[in-house]
Order: C-alpha cells, then structure tokens, then sequence
C-alpha cells in the first residue's frame, strides 16, 4: 500500500478522529445494566455478535458504496442499510457519526466530487448518511482498496466498542488491547462473510442487541447516548 494512503486510511479510522463514536456504545451500556457485561469473556461475545451482524449489512453496504458513481446510487444504499437497524438509538447513532464522519473527511481537504456532492445531499436533508456509506465513499477518494476500507472499517468500530467495554466492566488498557487482539479473527471473518452479497439481500440478525438497545433509552443513568 502507498504509505501516504496508509496513513489516510489509519486517521479516518482511530478512534480519535471526530465522530462522536466515543459518545456511543451501541447497546452495550444495555448490557452492563441487565447484569450481562461483567468480564472479558461476556465483551469479547458482544463485540463477536456485532461483528457477524455488521458483516452482512455495514460491510455489504460499504462495499455497494465504494462503487458506487452517483449521489441517487448512494442514497438508495444509505436507504437500504437504515432499513436493517431496527432500532431507533442504532440508526440514529449510524447516522450522526456518519454525518460528522464525511464533515470531518472534508475537512480535510480531500478533493472528490462524489464525496462533496453526497456531503452537501445530506446537510440538505436528502439523505441519512449512514457510517459505512461515507465510509465507502471516503476510502476510494482517499486511494484505498476495498479490502483495506472494510478491515479498517470494522476496526474501527470494535475499537470503540472495546473502548467502551473498557470503561463499563472496567479494564486495564493492557487487557483491552488483549481483547481486541484477540477479535483480529473474528473481523477478518466478517469481511469474507460479507464477501458476494448483493445489497438487496443485505440484513442484520443481532436480537439480543436490538432489544437492548431498546431498553438503554429508558434507563435512569447512562454514560452513553446508545
């Protein structure tokens, strides 16, 4: 890989670029409160069930994304990948990241018209601007290959899941690293999951987590928007 497209593709992906993510726990904070989120053991299972959901439904959408040559391609993808979220914390908290997601890659500097038009398209209202489509459309404007996107993609949002996991059980950061060390197989497998899918056949199976995160909006205290 050209290193300046892997130095890209490691900033719009750490957990430090401007997303909101850290303010999300994606139904994870539900978990803790039910008294299932108390060890490695149960982060590592929660962190494996959202990879296999995200498989076949964010890594199917990036990848209709990343080819995709139109702002009305896009906004049927984007469309599409709502429709899987079931819940109204989780579409939401994939549309606001993804929002300030694209602000951020825009910010900068990047010079792509797909990007700037689909980015203007949602500002306007036209379009929810879901993570994993800006994701798709950022990394080709940036250089990078499909593959790469997808891994760092799903690193991405593990990370902040491992992150958030971190401070609910709570964990050393030596151990959370273990953790997320540990998931490099998991995510791989997700990637090839997602491999052959066509959009229309996209979907995401995580119940557990979808009634979970129902039940977060309700609770009394929360460090976590979802």
């Amino acid at each position: 890989m050209n290193p300046q497209v892997l130095l890209s593709l490691l900033q719009i992906s750490d957990t430090a670029f401007p997303t909101g993510s850290f303010a999300h726990s994606m139904g994870l904070e539900a978990f803790y409160e039910a008294g299932e989120l108390r060890d490695v053991g149960d982060l590592r299972s929660f962190v494996e069930l959202s990879l296999r959901s995200l498989a076949t439904s964010d890594c199917v959408a990036l990848r209709a994304a990343y080819a995709a040559d139109s702002v009305e391609e896009l906004e049927s993808i984007d469309l599409l990948l709502a429709a899987t979220k079931l819940t109204r914390e989780l579409r939401e908290a994939s549309a606001s990241t993804g929002r300030r997601f694209l602000a951020s890659v825009e910010a900068l500097g990047v010079e792509s018209r797909l990007l700037k038009e689909f980015a203007d398209y949602i500002r306007c209202g036209g379009s929810q601007g879901n993570l994993a489509i800006g994701f798709g459309v950022a990394a080709p404007a940036l250089g990078a290959e499909l593959s790469d996107a997808l891994h760092a993609y799903l690193y991405s949002g593990v990370a902040s899941l491992v992150a958030a996991g971190q401070k609910l059980i709570p964990l050393g950061g030596s151990v959370a690293q273990r953790v997320l060390y540990e998931l490099q197989k998991d995510l791989v497998g997700a990637v090839n999951m997602s491999e052959g899918m066509e959009i229309d056949e996209m979907y995401a199976f995580a119940p557990t987590i979808d009634v979970r995160s129902m039940l977060h909006e309700r609770q009394r205290i929360r460090l976590y928007i979802s």
